[in-house]
């Protein structure tokens, strides 16, 4: 028998692998060469993978993963969270905004092609290579399983266009049309000249005509061929005396990080036509600190100084990096005001005189006014004089200021009146407010812009008009010296409003950083739409609203995360108008005009049985072509259809059957929001669109069929994958080249990973505030796709308050109870998260929570004897966790003094909240311990256990409720209103607030409370009394090391001693040398709730009084 030699087989194998890396060379090749031509890549792909795929020897099929087919050769550059860049704006504040598409966050980038059995173009349906793509993306090797849907229907009966509400009245419109400048930052006129000046980032300025026939711009410098190192070009302005001394000055940046490296120059302008600048006659006026928020405007005062802009020189994250905000030892966040002509020895300028703190000690004589983010535009009241700056805000705010000689607009203790940094060194002058102040909601990088005096805007005349960069918005002000007396939004656009100019006749442009130059003009279409449906049945989403059934070519599709929605389910919908698509590229998803995402929200009135669900409300957005809006509509109680909402949103009280609560019923307030406080989720940095994202439609989906059933469905309908099916029907664009997906998990399933289901619940319930820019009031990050350590949750001090917990993270890794995080999720009272669309605790959510923290490795105590400390009080607790647990078993005054115990502070409340929501506790120890902490002296406390008290024992909080507009149409009685503000039993002000001398002096005194605000203010900040916290009654936590907490007023604080006045008016003197923490708190020491046994006449009668007090 002859020997069987195993040689040529090994041989025929080598010179297949041989083959293989040959054709993977030519694959990469492939690529390269047809990268710009899509179809004839996948065709190239296709004929190399059979001719792999196909080969002798028993060689399986090749994988393009091994392959040198990188994401640079394709062209896709591999997104992460450490190298996620955006394009450099304003120093480091620029926020990107998006309109109409959204951004898809992280995509595993990688290119596989095995296993796959793919047709030869000749049998092959149209493009029969995407919807195969994308199930690879799934997991899905089969082709030839059915689709979800096998061809779609256009959506032809769509009436959701326009808006309801009026159109602003104003709109922009594009003059010089033929001029594109490439982000342009600036914008001025010369004296004694018709021409305009545009300043771009890059370092070219150029001239033009103003007249609509200018067809190009004039080169007048280009500072990055004459400055070496130029990084960016951000203000300039012309003497006022240009017409004789030919001067014009200009504000550039270095690199960051020189002493030097942000410039005030002065230059001479050729006599030449058109105008030239001489770089040669360059001279450096005045130099500072480059980095990060660098201001950089220019404007010539009416006495004929020059003022100067300057920032904190760093990025947003700390805030206020280098600690300077309040210090006036250098030029940076302030205002400078310097005399250029008329320059000591030896400087190209003087100091004026009158300059206020020219004789303060360590001083920089050359601040007016400081406590300034990043000012981002400024400008001076022709007529009065008075000078606008507006600043850029950190996380919550935007701000408008009217700078005063010497003041101080608070930066970094505060952001407006938001505490930022409380505990930060103050300035030697006292903290001014904003004049005007917009929420994140409405705006995000605030642009100043010009009081208006020309003749072209009769309606405006002596307005302040500013803007905002990221969400286009322009609003007018007009005020009587001291407070606003009017205030409008002229105009929503599409724009990003970088700056405003004025030609020499006072008329104002817009510059848009995109390249275009625009005015304002009234809008001719100021009739809103009457024909936006006011019902559901009008929308044409629904060919059976009472049944629920969409419209042909309206789109039923599921999420893998759905966030929490106060115990309510979802069905979602798409709907394009006709057979339009959503355009994919690698960084957006675009989607057409009037697209439309449904959602429509049920609610089980007896909790847990699915059979009892209602519809309470189906939510829409709407993309008009330019901006996503939102809308929602209430279902009647016959389930026959739904109304549109008010655009100020309502609340509706329900009685749910619960078992699980007391008396076995419960009444939940579902409230409806407003369109702003829908816009605050779905914002311009998470895309606006958060459910129909690659993350979350990466799942299968059971659609529904008609006639008979196949092996895949099972007789209830077809599985397929999502993303297969979308792309097969044309509802994701043709030209989708899917990479592996990312994919969120559910938080509800248990078999899931828990590090990953608590990503993806914060995900998808804190990160559309808790990102970069969106408008969190912490500087923590919550996007699944980040990692850990990245986010600024783990060890990291909580900024918003420690709620009295000693040792307090964002997240304590290990330890859940001292995790404020924890602590937010799980209290109903201030501070509970998700603070929008959610008014009740989500158990699953906070247990799912707790359970992350606690398999978090453990961080060591830096200090032996905290360590030993912490042990301590853990074990107590459990120990008193364990008597509780017994039941009715024990003695009661055992059982009493164990509760006691555990409601003694926060982070012990908190172990025993838990074990009530892990169901640990007998009804009738539950019963007990609700009862005692609902008479709680700690507030904090109280919370906690509020929801397990009957509705009649609950806290009765004003919170959304509550209708200003009713209250302030009342008129009040200044007397009675007195009355009350003295009187036992109601709010109980003279408790903590002096009048005239009479009262207790804990809190500020009221005595001239009326100069400051007016009736509106003033009752919002009895019902929120957190929403604005002078510095100088701020509350602080101190923690000893024997984890000893103290509360209360920071009265003194020396290198030996700290000295703090709690609310019994007792001063705690600390040593020191035993405090561990000493924090402030964003909390206000004055309660929420002071109004709820009051009536509205009774409200109005107060409000009169305090407005009294002058």
């Amino acid at each position: 028998m002859p020997v069987l030699s195993f040689e040529p087989f090994a041989e025929q194998q080598k010179k297949q692998q041989t083959l293989i890396v040959l054709n993977m060379n030519f694959v990469a090749a492939e690529v390269r060469r047809l990268i710009f031509c899509a179809r004839g890549v996948r065709a190239s792909l296709r004929r190399l993978i059979r001719c792999n795929s196909s080969g002798g020897g028993g060689t399986p099929p090749m994988n393009l993963v091994a392959a040198d087919v990188s994401p640079r050769i394709l062209g896709s550059p591999e997104i992460s969270a450490d190298s996620r860049q955006r394009p450099r704006f304003k120093g480091t504040r620029h926020k990107q905004r998006v309109r109409g598409g959204h951004t898809l966050g992280l995509f595993l980038v990688g290119l596989s092609c095995s296993p796959v059995t793919v047709k030869s173009d000749a049998d092959a349906k149209p493009s029969p290579d995407r919807p195969q793509a994308i199930a690879n993306a799934a997991g899905v090797s089969n082709v030839e399983r059915p689709y979800g849907i096998e061809k779609r229907v256009p959506w032809t009966t769509s009436r959701i266009t326009g808006s309801p509400d009026a159109p602003s009245p104003y709109e922009v419109k594009r003059v010089v049309p033929k001029l594109q400048f490439y982000q342009p930052v600036d914008l001025c006129n010369a004296p004694g000249s018709d021409r305009l000046y545009v300043a771009e980032q890059s370092g070219k300025i150029y001239s033009f005509k103003n007249a609509p026939e200018c067809d190009h711009p004039d080169l007048f410098i280009d500072l990055a061929k004459e400055e070496q190192g130029l990084d960016a070009v951000y203000g300039m302005t012309f003497h006022p005396h240009y017409e004789k001394n030919r001067h014009v000055f200009i504000c550039y940046v270095l690199k960051s990080g020189l002493a030097d490296g942000s410039r005030v120059s002065r230059f001479t302008v050729l006599p030449t036509d058109p105008p030239r600048v001489d770089p040669a006659g360059e001279s450096i006026v005045i130099t500072w600190l480059s980095g990060g928020h660098n201001g950089g405007c220019l404007k010539f005062g009416p006495e004929g100084d020059l003022y100067i802009s300057t920032g904190d020189g760093t990025g947003p994250n700390p805030p206020d990096g280098l600690d300077t905000g309040q210090d006036l030892s250098d030029l940076l966040s302030s205002i400078l005001r310097i005399d250029v002509d008329h320059p000591d020895l030896g400087k190209k300028y003087a100091v004026p005189a009158d300059n206020p703190f020219l004789n303060v000690s360590g001083a920089r004589p050359e601040n007016w006014a400081y406590g300034l983010r990043n000012p981002w535009k400024m400008s001076f009241d022709k007529k009065t004089g008075d000078l606008w700056v507006a600043d850029v805000g950190w996380e919550l705010w935007e701000m408008v200021y009217k700078v005063e000689r010497g003041g101080n607009y608070g930066w970094s203790v505060v952001e407006g009146r938001q505490p930022a940094r409380p505990e930060a060194q103050h300035g030697p002058t006292p903290i001014l407010p904003p004049f005007i102040d917009h929420p994140h909601s409405e705006a995000a990088s605030i642009t100043g812009g010009y009081v208006y005096y020309g003749q072209r805007l009769k309606d405006l005349a002596g307005a302040y008009l500013y803007g905002d960069w990221v969400t286009g918005k322009v609003w007018a002000m007009r005020h009587d010296g001291t407070r606003v007396t009017w205030q409008q939004e002229l105009v929503d656009s599409s724009l990003q409003v970088v700056s405003f100019g004025e030609d020499n006749s006072g008329e104002p442009y817009i510059l848009d950083y995109g390249g275009g130059l625009y005015q304002l003009a009234p809008n001719p279409a100021l009739a809103k739409n009457s024909d936006f449906p006011r019902r559901l049945s009008e929308t044409g989403l629904f060919s059976s609203v009472a049944h629920h059934l969409p419209t042909p070519g309206v789109i039923p599709y599921s999420i893998n995360a759905e966030p929490w929605a106060d115990h309510a389910t979802a069905e979602r919908f798409v709907a394009l108008p006709g057979t339009a698509h959503v355009e994919l590229t690698k960084e957006k998803w675009t989607f057409p005009k009037d697209a439309v995402l449904a959602k429509t929200l049920s609610l089980e009135m007896d909790h847990g049985h699915p059979a009892s669900r209602r519809r309470l409300e189906t939510q829409i957005l709407h993309f008009d072509g330019t901006e996503w809006r939102a809308y929602t509509y209430q279902w009647n109680e016959a389930q026959t259809d739904a109304a549109l909402v008010d655009g100020a949103g309502l609340d509706q009280s329900l009685a749910i059957v619960d078992g699980q609560a007391p008396g076995g019923r419960r009444t939940q307030t579902w409230h409806f929001p407003s369109r702003a406080e829908c816009m605050r989720c779905h914002n311009p940095w998470t895309g606006v669109v958060l459910g129909f994202a690659l993350p979350q439609l990466n799942k299968n989906h059971r659609y529904a069929t008609v006639g008979s059933a196949n092996e895949h469905s099972g007789g209830k309908g077809i599985v397929d994958h999502q993303l297969r099916a979308l792309a097969h029907i044309d509802i994701l664009s043709q030209d989708l080249e899917m990479r592996p997906a990312p994919k969120l998990a559910d938080p509800y399933d248990t078999t899931a990973g828990v590090n990953e289901r608590a990503r993806a619940y914060l995900h998808v319930n804190c990160s559309h505030c808790h990102r970069e820019n969106a408008g969190g009031s912490v500087p923590s990050q919550m996007l699944y796709d980040l990692p850990l350590k990245k986010t600024g949750m783990v060890g990291a001090a909580p900024t918003q308050g420690a709620f009295g917990i000693p040792g307090a993270h964002v997240v304590s890794p290990g330890e859940p109870f001292r995790s404020v995080l924890f602590y937010r999720l799980s209290t109903l009272g201030q501070g509970h998260m998700p603070r929008l669309g959610s008014s009740d605790v989500d158990v699953a959510g906070a247990n799912l929570l707790h359970d992350w923290i606690q398999q978090l490795p453990k961080e060591r105590a830096q200090e032996p004897a905290g360590e030993s400390a912490a042990a301590r009080l853990n074990a107590e607790i459990e120990a008193a966790l364990k008597q509780v647990r017994s039941g009715v078993g024990l003695p009661p005054e055992t059982r009493a003094s164990a509760m006691d115990r555990l409601l003694e502070s926060t982070l012990r409340a908190l172990a025993l909240v838990h074990e009530a929501d892990r169901n640990s506790l007998p009804p009738a120890v539950l019963k007990e311990i609700a009862d005692k902490a609902g008479v709680h002296p700690n507030v904090l406390v109280r919370d906690l256990f509020d929801r397990f008290l009957p509705e009649e024992k609950r806290l009765k909080k004003l919170g959304p409720a509550i209708k200003p507009e009713e209250i302030l149409t009342l008129k009040g009685a200044a007397g009675n209103g007195k009355r009350i503000f003295q009187q036992e039993g109601g709010p109980q002000c003279s408790r903590c607030h002096r009048v005239q001398g009479e009262g207790r002096e804990f809190g500020p005194d009221l005595s001239q409370i009326g100069r400051k605000y007016q009736r509106f203010q003033l009752l919002e900040h009895i019902v929120k009394p957190s929403l604005s916290i002078d510095p100088n009654y701020m509350t602080y936590m101190a923690e000893t090391r024997d984890e000893l907490v103290y509360s209360g007023f920071l009265l003194k604080k020396t290198a030996d001693e700290v000295w703090l006045k709690d609310a019994s008016d007792k001063e705690i003197r600390l040593p020191a040398r035993e405090l561990k923490l000493l924090q402030p708190q964003q909390v206000s020491t004055m309660p929420e709730g002071l109004l709820q046994g009051l009536t509205a006449q009774a409200v109005a009668d107060l409000l009169e009084y305090l407005a009294s007090l002058q």
